[in-house]
């Protein structure tokens, strides 16, 4: 459980909605750490004296479950507090008490289309990226809590990316959580 007085925010979402640009630019204002999957991992392997492949082998072979070793260093990081995680790892936090957690959502086409040039990817294979990132979403929140990722019972505040610029999603939530600081 994170400690008292201490922000914790989720900030799970769609592929292509951006997650991690809201977290960075919220993070910056607030002057908060972001925590995804890509620094666990960094961590992970730093703490552990191994490498990125020797991890993946270990995962591979069924040593470690992946999802459950990412939760666990996460959950380290929301005890810390004064965090903002975001993306798949977030949705592995859902069942945590948290200072808020933030659903991104926005149209497959203008998700695909972020994905494609971000990734330098054509546009059908950005789609092929989109649509394999919900199923897997949807399978690990069904999997964690028996609900569907899209529920949005689970969310506190709920926001469509594709039609609210990054920059103001992070200063909707930034106002949000000054209004309802207790």
């Amino acid at each position: 459980m994170q400690k008292p007085g201490k922000n914790v925010i989720l900030i799970p979402g769609m592929l292509g909605a951006g997650c991690t640009s809201v977290a960075t630019k919220l993070a910056e204002a607030l002057g908060l750490r972001v925590v995804n999957s890509e620094v666990i991992i960094r961590r992970i392997v730093v703490e552990k004296g191994t490498s990125f492949l020797e991890l993946a082998k270990i995962v591979s072979d069924g040593e470690v479950e992946f999802e459950k070793l990412i939760r666990n260093e996460a959950l380290d990081f929301i005890e810390e507090g004064e965090v903002v995680v975001e993306g798949r790892t977030a949705l592995m936090l859902l069942d945590q008490p948290v200072t808020l957690k933030v659903f991104l959502h926005a149209e497959k086409d203008f998700r695909a289309k972020r994905v494609a040039e971000r990734r330098q990817i054509d546009i059908e294979e950005a789609l092929r990226e989109v649509e394999r990132s919900d199923e897997d979403r949807r399978r690990l929140v069904e999997k964690l809590y028996g609900k569907s990722w899209l529920d949005l019972g689970l969310y506190d505040v709920v926001i469509n990316t594709s039609r609210i610029p990054v920059e103001v999603a992070a200063k909707i939530i930034e106002t949000y959580l000054q209004v309802n600081r207790k």
